[in-house]
């Protein structure tokens, strides 16, 4: 247990609202929590309210998996009752949870919301804190993409991190992710190699490289708390070879798990039977989830935990590769879930527009 009356844990929470969000009294905060994580959103809660931040605080049950989208009370907690009752009523709410929209029925949702909300109505900053993630969701897009909303996923969080990642120098987070993202951006291809078996090739020709900082403070931030990473969407069909860990994403298996890669899908997982049965169950019957949908970069000097995934993708010395969604990130697949996985040590070397190699890490140890 953790005792939340733990003057650096308030001096913890301060931080996110303040520093990483910037909250102040002019923000309308919305914070939202699945019920395993009602007691941090209630931490958060108080703190803010402590603060005079005007903030309010939603409780809904959990989806169950990464990437689904929130349930209705959240939409109607964040958007209004208007906005659900229009949308449903012509039929979209369910496509919604499905992610079954296509592109003239999301223009068609966005309307609808700009018809039924006003500015003032509206959160300003949503911190998310939730046992499984909604950062690719539509939902999530609506808020930082459409409506400038800052918003703050916290997935999988646990209060130890507020010893660990959160301490971390925000400035040099920062310098590292967006220096990491920009040579992602200028480059062709990469490869990573590990010394578990990873050998795994894919191209990142045309795709933008992405810095998660820390600093949500501009209108349409968007980011992990912890923060710590550069990131990617690799070209879809592109991605050939294995990649191998040693961690789900909420515990250390007992045996590495090996997936592979064929035109840029994961084809089977071979290894500790539980997971790989798991994943496999995943490929065959969910739409899209053995796409390679994500190629990230930790960058984070504090975070150290390896069992749990929002600490350990930031992991400065490692890198992670994820599975389904990437839809909000630059890639071009939509899917109702979003898983992501460890590679330590790994060497990973990116093919540069100008043709040259350029060696971003080896066996661990970033070169920027």
């Amino acid at each position: 247990m953790w005792d939340w009356k733990d003057e650096e844990v308030k001096r913890g929470v301060r931080k996110v609202l303040k520093q990483n969000l910037c909250c102040g009294r002019d923000d309308k905060l919305a914070i939202l929590t699945d019920t395993y994580k009602e007691r941090v959103g209630e931490l958060l809660f108080w703190e803010a309210t402590n603060l005079n931040i005007p903030v309010f605080h939603h409780t809904y049950q959990p989806t169950g998996r990464h990437g689904l989208e929130p349930p209705e009370s959240v939409w109607r907690a964040v958007f209004g009752q208007e906005f659900v009752e229009e949308v449903k009523e012509k039929g979209l709410f369910e496509r919604i949870l499905k992610k079954e929209l296509s592109s003239s029925d999301e223009l068609e949702v966005k309307e609808i919301l700009l018809e039924t909300t006003s500015p003032n109505q509206l959160p300003t900053a949503v911190i998310a804190v939730n046992q499984h993630s909604i950062s690719h969701t539509l939902f999530r897009e609506l808020c930082s993409e459409f409506l400038s909303i800052r918003f703050a996923s916290m997935p999988l969080f646990e209060p130890f991190m507020f010893y660990t990642s959160l301490q971390a120098n925000w400035n040099l987070v920062s310098r590292r992710s967006i220096e990491i993202a920009s040579l992602l951006t200028d480059s062709v291809s990469a490869r990573i190699t590990c010394p578990l078996g990873t050998d795994l090739k894919f191209s990142l020709d045309g795709r933008e490289g992405l810095a998660d900082t820390g600093k949500i403070c501009s209108p349409g931030d968007f980011g992990n708390l912890p923060a710590g990473e550069a990131f990617v969407a690799p070209v879809e069909g592109t991605a050939e070879g294995v990649f191998v860990t040693r961690y789900a994403p909420d515990r250390e298996l007992k045996s590495p798990v090996k997936f592979i890669v064929e035109s840029g899908r994961v084809r089977e997982a071979l290894g500790e039977d539980d997971f790989s049965t798991f994943i496999n169950s995943l490929i065959h019957k969910e739409r899209n989830a053995d796409n390679v949908a994500e190629f990230g970069v930790g960058t984070n000097e504090r975070a150290k935990v390896k069992t749990n995934i929002l600490e350990a993708e930031k992991i400065l010395g490692t890198c992670h590769i994820a599975l389904g969604d990437n839809s909000s990130f630059g890639g071009k697949v939509k899917a109702n879930l979003h898983i992501d996985l460890l590679i330590e040590r790994p060497t990973v070397i990116l093919e540069l527009k100008n043709g040259r190699d350029f060696v971003l890490m080896e066996d661990g140890e970033l070169k920027v």
